[in-house]
């Protein structure tokens, strides 16, 4: 697996191949979403249709979408957790995004819906303010799960807390490799200057997938080809993930 293949898990369009439902997506807007609501009720196009209502619908259908986020379908699940990021009702989505990153799973469906979470949960701080969301991110800081931490170091790390980056750092040095390839993206996300050093130092690490993380990490950690810096939803950091995930494969 190349890194640009690893890469579409995370950063994958996905109306890419629903012409239509693109169309709808980008023209849709607050009038349509009963009916959108309608469609998802029956079952239709649940995934990307859900990211539509989010996009589009009026606060109080952030419950209707929250109804989803125990679908047996994990890309259901994904698109309730991006979702939530989009609509404008902090008061329904922060309990449900947190929920979302905190359920354990080590199945690679399992982590994109926690992973989804917490980019929402950034979404919602930088729009609401940090304050709200600080204080229930912060809490996960004591879950016993070390990818929960992480997840949610990141969500802090990304709004400013400075207590999210102590434990990205901490995080760097876990005996699960998993957990270190997550921390250490998540710095070179933030471009934390006091995290080079834990950066440099995983180059060593006896993990080929964290060794691939600390290669391909995003600026400032390395003079990367500026032609090769794409764009798009975490693009620097997607990158950087790419690398591990196709170490990770090739293990």
């Amino acid at each position: 697996m190349t890194p640009a293949a690893a890469l579409a898990d995370r950063t994958a369009d996905p109306f890419c191949a629903e012409g239509v439902l693109k169309a709808i997506h980008e023209l849709a807007d607050g009038t349509h979403s009963k009916a959108i609501a309608d469609l998802i009720t029956v079952g239709s196009h649940r995934e990307e249709l859900l990211i539509t209502l989010g996009k589009v619908g009026l606060p109080r259908y952030a419950n209707f979408i929250g109804r989803y986020k125990d679908d047996p379908a994990p890309g259901v699940r994904r698109s309730v957790a991006a979702a939530l990021g989009l609509i404008d009702n902090e008061a329904v989505a922060m309990p449900v995004l947190v929920q979302l990153l905190a359920r354990t799973g080590t199945a690679p469906d399992e982590f994109m819906i926690r992973w989804e979470a917490s980019e929402s949960l950034v979404k919602v701080a930088k729009r609401k303010g940090t304050e709200g969301a600080r204080r229930r991110v912060l809490e996960l800081l004591r879950e016993p799960d070390a990818m929960t931490v992480t997840l949610a170091a990141r969500t802090l790390a990304q709004v400013g807390e400075p207590r999210g980056r102590e434990k990205l750092r901490e995080a760097t040095s876990h005996a699960d490799p998993r957990v270190r390839t997550e921390a250490l993206l998540a710095l070179g996300e933030v471009a934390d200057a006091d995290g080079r050093e834990v950066v440099m130092r995983r180059l060593k690490d006896d993990n080929l997938a964290v060794r691939a993380c600390a290669v391909f990490a995003p600026r400032p950690y390395r003079r990367p080809d500026r032609r090769a810096h794409t764009t798009g939803r975490g693009a620097g950091g997607a990158r950087a993930r790419a690398g591990a995930r196709a170490a990770q494969g090739a293990r």
